[in-house]
């Protein structure tokens, strides 16, 4: 029988936590269920491990890559081998609430015009605690939804609203499958934001929706704080670049609200690394582009670090997990 849901799950050396992935995805109480697990090239123990769990059961499926293509190659790996009309996107260290997840995919199921739906999140830090992240944090999209709950179309802002911001937790995004296909896939060439390009390309061609249910858990490990500002924001401004004559045509103040996201995400990953000056300018270029509640707020608290009102460095584990899980999005 054709799956009514195929969880793609892309890992490379993730003996430590991947079992918990699964388990989540076996629990959705959807039949018959896929779930496609891409090993991407892992050297710790993954493989042997995910060849005996699809021993013992038939709906995992298991792709085995000889070495690390990127998280991008890996879920196309997914798309291609996946058998359901609907994919439901899990990191390899993040897990799904089984109920939710499949009342969503219900609600898409009677939604074929929606190509892409994505839920709020709860977070869990290095130290265990677990918090809720809403994708509400974000002023344009909170300013949209204006209290609205349950499961909200984006309607014709859809694009202009995932562009802006990127609200979209990866883990628990449910696309259609043949929308992806025509879409091109994930990007290859963007190491990192590849997740953020897909939303928006599939945002330029159907329509998306957004459950204000918690649906998902999203995991910051101690390993994964990157300090590689470079890195990062040089793929994030690919992004934009791709996008912007779109943007630019259809809403400047968007295309602005772009600019002024990557130099968020710039001024978070300097205060990571204990650059102040620097995360000052960068926060108040992101001000300048999009005069938010919240870029007013941090610019105020870089402003007050710079006045030495208040301790500028990053210490703590548990705050550097914070920034990483608010810049990751």
């Amino acid at each position: 029988m054709i799956p009514r849901l195929s969880v793609v799950i892309p890992v490379r050396d993730g003996l430590d936590f991947i079992c918990s992935a699964i388990a989540s995805a076996k629990a959705i109480p959807v039949s018959p269920l896929e779930i496609v697990v891409v090993d991407d090239g892992s050297t710790d123990g993954t493989s042997e491990l995910l060849q005996r769990l699809a021993e013992d059961d038939p709906r995992l499926l298991v792709i085995r890559r000889d070495r690390d293509h990127g998280a991008a190659a890996a879920r196309n790996a997914g798309i291609a081998a996946a058998h359901a009309a609907i994919v439901c996107f899990v990191d390899a260290d993040d897990m799904v609430y089984a109920e939710p997840i499949a009342r969503r995919l219900e609600w898409h199921e009677a939604h074929p015009e929606t190509v892409l739906s994505f839920a709020d999140h709860h977070t869990l830090l290095p130290d265990g605690t677990i918090e809720p992240r809403f994708a509400g944090y974000y002023p344009r999209f909170e300013t949209f939804l204006n209290g609205r709950r349950g499961i909200v179309e984006l309607g014709d802002q859809a694009f202009d609203l995932l562009f802006g911001e990127n609200p979209v937790c990866t883990t628990g995004s449910m696309a259609r499958r043949d929308a992806l296909i025509a879409a091109g896939g994930f990007v290859r060439e963007l190491r990192r934001a590849q997740d953020w390009d897909m939303w928006i390309r599939l945002a330029r061609c159907g329509g998306v929706a957004y459950s204000t249910e918690i649906e998902t858990r999203y995991t910051v490990r101690a390993g994964s704080l990157s300090t590689d500002i470079d890195a990062r924001v040089r793929y994030i401004a690919e992004v934009v670049r791709r996008h912007w004559a779109f943007a630019l045509r259809r809403h400047p103040i968007t295309a602005l609200a772009a600019l002024s996201r990557v130099e968020d995400v710039r001024a978070e990953q300097c205060r990571l690394v204990n650059r102040n000056v620097a995360a000052w300018a960068h926060y108040l270029n992101a001000f300048l582009l999009c005069s938010k509640v919240r870029q007013a707020r941090d610019l105020a608290r870089a402003t007050a670090v710079l006045m030495g009102l208040r301790a500028g460095r990053v210490e703590s584990l548990d705050e550097r997990a914070r920034l990483a899980a608010v810049s990751a999005l």
